[in-house]
């Protein structure tokens, strides 16, 4: 982060760095690593990160408040998103071959051998939903977690 030292007169304008920029610097180098790995990230852990950061560069007394978020993430253009679909975790080859499998199992059977069949879960162990990303850049994640209360739910064509 620079900071603007100027006075009246624009030739005499000088950018220098402020003490927590060394802290957005780390910060800024983390966020984008652990997005790269699609782990989800939300503010009160990227304060987190910001304060263990602060300590190890001997900032004692620096507080990533919700203002410091909120100007962070103006500064590096980070928006917060929701989390959407399992496209990282699925590969597109193994679903064509699939639905050509498929086709050919279901051949021979009639409606009343036709069900449709859904589970829900009931999920206590998930990650969040949303996490903080780059603005302009697609936000996907992983698998849920499988730690869950299953429920199928079964109902014949007919």
């Amino acid at each position: 982060m620079w900071m603007v030292n100027s006075n009246e007169n624009s030739k005499n304008l000088k950018l220098r760095k402020t003490e927590t920029s060394e802290i957005d610097e780390v910060v800024i180098k983390w966020f984008r690593s652990a997005r790269a790995k699609n782990i989800p990230i939300n503010g009160v852990l990227l304060q987190e990160k910001a304060r263990e950061v602060g300590r190890t560069l001997g900032l004692d007394t620096f507080k990533p408040s919700n203002g410091w978020l909120e100007k962070f993430r103006t500064r590096h253009n980070i928006s917060f998103k929701s989390i959407c679909g399992e496209e990282k975790s699925v590969d597109p080859n193994h679903v064509t071959d699939w639905i050509e499998k498929l086709k050919s199992v279901c051949q021979g059977y009639g409606d009343k051998n036709t069900f449709s069949v859904d589970e829900t879960g009931l999920f206590y162990r998930i990650l969040p939903d949303k996490t903080l990303c780059f603005k302009g850049v697609k936000c996907s994640g992983g698998k849920i977690s499988k730690e869950r209360l299953t429920i199928l739910l079964c109902c014949n064509i007919l």
